[in-house]
């Protein structure tokens, strides 16, 4: 083995390691800043709340959690939300009242005292690109 092909051998090396942690920044990057359209998220919180609001009609009162609305079937499941700066979520987190924490998750307000009883709400303290809070919605 010679010295030009030793060092073909190592540059070839050196690029694929480059491309490697080319693509392990392009994939952190992509995950964290980048979501899916203010649009998509706010549709997907709607069906949430008609879910609750078929739960409310057919049942008579509000569900404990959003996996009492999936176990009756008035759900298929909970739809995923990826916002930016968030990793995907698809869980809903139920409190008793509106508390946002950033999480980038869905929250159900479940306490009957707090004024959102029984609403969905987007938690996250970020702002979509019209500048509205994600948690107003």
């Amino acid at each position: 083995m010679n010295a030009e092909s030793s060092g073909i051998r190592t540059a070839s090396a050196l690029l694929l390691a480059a491309a490697a942690a080319g693509l392990a920044v392009y994939a952190v990057t992509y995950r964290f800043f980048y979501g899916m359209e203010a649009y998509e998220a706010v549709r997907k919180l709607q069906g949430l709340r008609i879910a609750v609001a078929l739960f409310r009609q057919e049942s008579g009162r509000m569900p404990s959690d959003i996996s009492e609305i999936v176990r009756n079937g008035v759900l298929a499941e909970v739809p995923e939300l990826k916002l930016r700066r968030h990793p995907r979520a698809n869980a809903v987190r139920s409190v008793p009242d509106a508390e946002i924490k950033d999480t980038g998750g869905w929250i159900y307000v479940n306490g009957p005292g707090s004024p959102r009883f029984g609403r969905v709400l987007i938690d996250c303290t970020h702002r979509d690109d019209k500048g509205r809070a994600w948690s107003e919605f």
